[in-house]
């Protein structure tokens, strides 16, 4: 498998409304899902989960494992840790591990007292000014559900800022509208969302969430700027010990 396309696997992430935030009120589910990867049609394996450390932390994980004819070709890790504070989801630190055929090592540290985030890619780090509401690769992931299970009326266009590397990066998405999707679990009622990208960018990103339950992540797809293809579909899980079923 192209080592890029391993990485690109789980770069694929989920976007937020940084800034917003969810009720008192809302629970946060535990959850457990597994997914059917793909890269120019040669496949992996990858899971995700939501568990709840203490009162108020929690860990959000994803893992990928990469395989050809029996062999591992790549291992991918990421996890974020973070509380709810209020009515805020509060990023506390993020790793991810890249083994295998190609080896890369990213951790972020953030120190809230001080407003500065401690941002590492293997042998170099960066101090980074933290704004209110910023977040790493996979908090931000949970901010939007908890917006979208929060808010009736939702904003077509959502923009986030997150730790990447040596910045934080703005970014855009564009709610598409609600879509009926067939996967391996049957069909889901979805939302899907499309990343805002330059008009000469070629690079397409789109993002569905079940709706029926608490707006999982069901599938993503990706085309790159050289056309690798990156794909991302919910094949089993279990929501807060239910599970996952299509609506037929």
């Amino acid at each position: 498998m192209n080592n890029k396309a391993i990485a690109i696997l789980f770069a694929l992430t989920l976007s937020s409304f940084a800034s917003y935030c969810y009720s008192q009120n809302t629970q946060l589910l535990e959850y457990a899902a597994e997914y059917e990867a793909s890269a120019n049609g040669l496949a992996a394996t990858a899971t995700r989960s939501l568990r709840r450390i203490d009162e108020n932390s929690y860990r959000l994980s994803n893992s990928l494992e990469a395989s050809l004819a029996g062999q591992t070709l790549a291992n991918l890790d990421q996890a974020s840790e973070f509380i709810i504070d209020g009515n805020q989801v509060v990023p506390l630190n993020y790793t991810y591990q890249l083994s295998g055929v190609s080896r890369a090592s990213h951790a972020i540290f953030f120190n809230w007292d001080a407003d500065v985030a401690l941002s590492t890619e293997g042998d170099e780090s960066w101090q980074l000014q933290l704004n209110e509401g910023v977040m790493d690769q996979l908090s931000y992931q949970l901010a939007i559900r908890l917006a979208l299970i929060d808010n009736t009326e939702i904003d077509t266009t959502f923009s986030f800022e997150v730790v990447d590397g040596d910045a934080i990066e703005m970014q855009e998405y564009h709610l598409v509208g609600e879509e009926i999707i067939s996967t391996p679990l049957g069909e889901l009622s979805t939302l899907k969302l499309e990343r805002v990208r330059e008009a000469s960018d070629e690079r397409v990103t789109e993002i569905w969430l079940a709706l029926e339950w608490d707006f999982l992540l069901t599938r993503i797809e990706q085309i790159n700027s050289s056309g690798l293809r990156i794909s991302l579909e919910l094949k089993s899980a279990e929501l807060d010990g239910n599970t996952v079923r299509g609506i037929n």
